[in-house]
């Protein structure tokens, strides 16, 4: 199964210090996705195709630092 990778909006992710790293982020329905960050962008393991809620709540937090 191959991934999809949504790029980020806020921020440049290749080359980040937080490549490969994996959140843990609850889903409405008591799911718990696992969003990642690469090179590419990011990808979720939620069934969505378009740019999740999960991703971006990943990604806000970046706008704090």
């Amino acid at each position: 199964m191959s991934k999809f990778y949504h790029a980020a909006d806020q921020m440049n992710t290749k080359g980040h210090w937080a490549t490969g790293t994996v959140w843990s982020v609850d889903g409405s329905k008591n799911n718990v996705y696992n969003v990642e960050m690469s090179d590419r962008g990011f990808h979720c393991d939620c069934p969505a195709f378009r740019k999740c809620k999960h991703i971006k709540s990943v990604e806000e937090g970046f706008c704090y630092e």
